[in-house]
């Protein structure tokens, strides 16, 4: 009954990192502090215990436990996380970069708190979401060389999102979560923008 009542939906994004190193490019993915700042509707985020790792993986399916690629010291970090929404339009929400989308506002109180886990990879970092009523999602950053069919020239982010709900709510969801999606890696391409203007500054004054 439960895989009736359920489904599963993918949005894949390839997009390109302009005049960045993969170092540069993988110092802000494997920054939680900044990952999470991209989120304008997160109002507080807080690390739990190392309890609670053990508790929030035995939710995950075997595919998506510790390590996800090659070997991973010390416990993954999981985050209690807070998101506001500020306006409360379907509007608003879909320009969040939240999994929640437009349907929000009919279904969920403008206020939730929800888990999330952060893992850092050689080639970029997974997160996953145990959210309410039973939205679950598992998002990979991947940095890598652009293929011949996209331009042959520089680094890319491909970012692959999967995002699990009963059927009445992804109705609702498929509805922003490609625009979500989007977003979110506009917003990463301008933080590592940031961040490396930030370098060249501190190079011109040392």
């Amino acid at each position: 009954m439960s895989s009736f009542l359920n489904t599963s939906t993918t949005v894949k994004t390839i997009t390109p990192i302009p005049n960045a190193t993969l170092q540069q490019a993988l110092a802000v993915l494997h920054s939680d502090e900044t990952m999470l700042s991209l989120n304008p509707i997160i109002k507080s985020h807080k690390l739990l215990p190392d309890s609670s790792s053990e508790a929030f993986f035995s939710r995950v399916p075997d595919e998506h436990k510790p390590p996800v690629t090659g070997s991973y010291a010390g416990v993954i970090p999981v985050y209690e996380i807070v998101e506001a929404m500020e306006s409360g339009t379907a509007e608003g929400e879909a320009q969040s970069g939240s999994w929640r989308g437009g349907w929000a506002s009919r279904f969920i109180p403008d206020t939730i708190t929800y888990e999330s886990s952060i893992q850092s990879t050689a080639d970029g970092m997974v997160s996953i979401t145990h959210a309410p009523m039973g939205v679950n999602s598992v998002t990979t950053w991947v940095v890598r060389e652009a293929s011949a069919e996209e331009g042959g020239k520089g680094l890319v982010l491909e970012k692959t999102g999967k995002v699990t709900s009963n059927r009445m709510l992804m109705t609702f969801i498929k509805t922003t979560l490609q625009e979500s999606y989007e977003k979110l890696d506009r917003d990463f391409v301008a933080a590592l923008e940031r961040e490396i203007a930030g370098q060249h500054d501190v190079e011109k004054v040392t």
